[in-house]
């Protein structure tokens, strides 16, 4: 695993998401009340991207059918998708976020 300096926390909304391309993939950092997760940018249900979608406590919701994903382990809620996401570590120093990526 790499750690890959992302942005400043500060430019990150307090509630949401944005998506940053780091090493070829697309990662999709979300922040609420409960903490600051890092995830792939892609729903396992339709292949749609995740940004935009709803970030409630630890989940994330797709915004094209509304699959609810824990983001903390992946797992995905309901019955559209059985298959989880792929959550990537995340950690802030000094205001500025880095995720770990695999090295692959």
């Amino acid at each position: 695993m790499t750690a890959h300096l992302v942005t400043p926390l500060s430019d990150l909304p307090e509630t949401g998401s944005k998506a940053f391309a780091i090493a070829g993939r697309s990662v999709l950092l979300c922040r609420s009340a409960v903490g600051l997760f890092a995830t792939e940018n892609m729903c396992s249900h339709a292949y749609a991207l995740l940004e935009g979608g709803k970030v409630k406590g630890h989940y994330v919701f797709c915004p094209l059918h509304g699959v609810r994903f824990d983001l903390r382990d992946g797992s995905p809620s309901g019955n559209l998708t059985k298959k989880p996401i792929t959550i990537y570590p995340v950690h802030v120093s000094d205001d500025q976020v880095y995720v770990d990526l695999p090295d692959n």
